[in-house]
């Protein structure tokens, strides 16, 4: 009982932490675009997870390695400061987004957002969360949060995305709010580590 506790713990935790990660993200506002640019809902969101899930396997494998080899306070200590990194990354950062042309193939989306994700503040999330949960509630936490941002803005937000959330305020706003996310999120690993 205990076990699947924790593993509905991380999975929680890792659907908030993706989903304040991927809010408002370059990705988002690409799919966004491409989906309502060809009108091709599905396919465009399937492609945007795939190619996210596909960049971010690695990093869930990388982090079950490390965390045979090294003590859980450690590795606690580890993603709490990750946290906090990715935290002030977010709001130290210019923020930037994608458009996406018309004449943009699927697999040209795909390989895009897959090197998009690559080395991004969501996978240095998704290492982090792997170390402190493990790697099934991290990576479908990731994957869910990831697969819902996408849906929203595609479907429902896409005309709110295109022009209220690519003002600067709402940008900054956002980033702002993410950022702290994080950096609250690296406080309570840092109280669960029991450094502070």
């Amino acid at each position: 009982m205990r076990t699947a506790l924790i593993d509905l713990s991380g999975y929680v935790m890792s659907v908030a932490a993706v989903l304040a990660s991927e809010l408002g993200d370059r990705t988002m506002i690409a799919t966004t675009a491409f989906a309502t640019a060809r009108g091709e809902f599905v396919r465009t969101v399937a492609m945007s997870v795939a190619a996210f899930t596909l960049a971010n396997i690695p990093v869930v494998f990388a982090g079950t390695l490390i965390s045979r080899y090294l003590n859980l306070m450690y590795l606690q200590l580890i993603s709490a400061v990750l946290f906090i990194i990715v935290g002030l990354v977010i709001i130290l950062s210019k923020r930037e987004a994608g458009i996406v042309s018309r004449e943009t193939s699927l697999t040209l989306f795909f390989t895009a957002i897959l090197l998009s994700e690559l080395g991004d503040k969501s996978q240095l999330t998704l290492l982090s969360l792997t170390l402190i949960y493990g790697y099934i509630p991290a990576l479908t936490g990731a994957v869910t949060a990831y697969a819902a941002v996408n849906i929203a803005s595609a479907a429902i937000l896409n005309k709110l995305v295109s022009r209220y959330l690519s003002t600067r305020k709402a940008l900054s706003m956002i980033k702002y709010a993410t950022g702290s996310f994080f950096i609250i999120s690296g406080v309570v690993f840092l109280f669960i580590a029991n450094v502070l």
